[in-house]
């Protein structure tokens, strides 16, 4: 939007949620920003280690297999699309 750079940004945030909050009230949103930002990464960190746990069991590689022939099948069995002509019409 106005290319000022992260630390400009941020600046402005700040800013605008001390005229909007008040100073007084201003820590406290802080805080909780902070611990539901905690949150989310711990959240995210526990269901990366979740997936990546389950695709190194195996258990996702059976999942692919029958996938893959599932397609496998269904693409040899497809035919070859015939070209379709199409008439010139005469514009008189």
């Amino acid at each position: 939007m106005f290319e000022f750079g992260a630390f400009s940004e941020i600046l402005i945030i700040l800013i605008a949620a001390l005229i909007l909050i008040g100073p007084k009230e201003l820590p406290r949103v802080l805080y909780q920003c902070g611990r539901w930002l905690q949150k989310i990464r711990h959240l995210s960190q526990q269901l990366r280690q979740g997936l990546d746990d389950y695709v190194e069991d195996g258990v996702f590689d059976e999942y692919v297999e029958a996938h893959n022939k599932k397609h496998l099948k269904t693409n040899s069995q497809t035919k070859t699309p015939k070209k379709k002509t199409v008439r010139k019409e005469k514009h008189e």
